[in-house]
């Protein structure tokens, strides 16, 4: 009768997880199928199968506390001896099954962060891991995007690394609809302090990684201006310090050039207008290349962060839920203003 009993926890098992795994590799064809946003949750309704995405893990759930409890009890015996034994060796195959048995959630996650992406790249036209198309061809990726770093006193913040590990291109536009190439990253930079010991040697006695995260816009038309609201000096070569007439302005931004007559003749009223507007919103820095039609905008805000009104994704339904009202809203705030500012 148990070994009935078993078989049968298993056969059920077996099949409810057949139709997880079936699912989620219809999800993975689905994925490479489609071409719009849109077309994802058309293909997510109607299901037309079971819908869940979830796995049965009551069994090895079952069987590890079947050995845990063993394993415990062997403690409680007088003396060790062949029950003993047995009470070891049982809780070590118990445990053993409940290990291969168990299906962790990696191949749902991995499946639904392909989506995710997806759903971003035809959602907010955002391509990752590529360069805006208006760049050189035959340039790496890895050389533009030191290039980059080198061109802006942002990205040196790092004693030990300086990366950029996560980006995609995009086109920004403003409010007469002129578009922008963009290039949207995250940067992480990792602070080390050392001290030396007794014999000499170097020893970490702290280590900081931080993220930030901005973007990188071209065909820009403003030059050598570098504006933040974090109190701190950008660097060289904005080291020419600007004091507007306007208190409010001083008291919310600082903002830097690389001599007064340069900053004389761009800071005009509307301008220092729409920077402080844009900085409202956000904590970073704002520099407009010296002698390039670029501009970098470096802040805390994760641009590349879903938000989303499900809790929890345990079928189709809740993942179709997911992909049609998560939104990036970090992203979609800079965008709106970047389209005010830049016009």
């Amino acid at each position: 009768m148990p070994i009935e009993t078993v078989q049968r926890a298993l056969h059920i098992r077996r099949k409810k997880n057949a139709h997880v795994f079936r699912n989620i590799a219809r999800l993975w064809e689905i994925g490479e199928q489609v071409e719009t946003h849109q077309q994802i949750l058309d293909q997510l309704h109607p299901w037309g199968d079971h819908p869940t995405l979830r796995f049965d893990n009551g069994l090895p759930k079952f069987l590890m506390l079947l050995g845990a409890l063993s394993f415990f009890a062997m403690f409680a015996l007088p003396s060790i001896g062949l029950p003993f034994i047995f009470g070891f060796f049982s809780s070590i195959v118990l445990l053993f099954l409940a290990f291969i048995l168990y299906e962790t959630d990696d191949a749902i996650q991995e499946v639904v962060r392909y989506l995710e992406e997806k759903s971003i790249e035809t959602r907010y036209h955002l391509k990752f891991g590529r360069t805006p198309e208006h760049l050189p061809l035959g340039m790496s990726s890895t050389l533009l995007i030191n290039q980059l770093k080198n061109s802006f006193p942002l990205f040196n913040k790092g004693s030990t690394s300086n990366q950029i590990p996560w980006y995609a291109s995009a086109n920004i536009s403003d409010d007469e609809n002129h578009q922008y190439p963009a290039f949207i990253f995250q940067y992480t930079y990792i602070e080390e302090t050392h001290i030396h010991d007794a014999d000499g040697d170097k020893v970490t006695i702290r280590r900081t990684e931080k993220n930030q995260w901005g973007v990188f816009i071209f065909e820009t038309r403003i030059r050598g201006l570098a504006v933040t609201n974090l109190r701190r000096d950008i660097g060289f070569p904005y080291e020419v310090r600007w004091n507007s007439s306007d208190i409010q302005i001083n008291q919310q931004l600082q903002i830097y050039g690389m001599d007064q007559l340069q900053l004389v003749k761009t800071l005009n009223p509307a301008l220092l207008l729409r920077l402080s507007d844009f900085f409202k919103s956000r904590k970073g820095e704002l520099i407009f290349h010296s002698h390039q039609n670029m501009m970098c905008f470096l802040g805390e805000a994760d641009l590349f962060e879903v938000s989303s009104k499900a809790r929890e994704i345990q079928d189709i339904s809740s993942l179709r839920g997911h992909l049609r009202t998560f939104r990036l809203k970090h992203y979609e705030q800079l965008c709106s203003d970047l389209s005010t500012f830049l016009k």
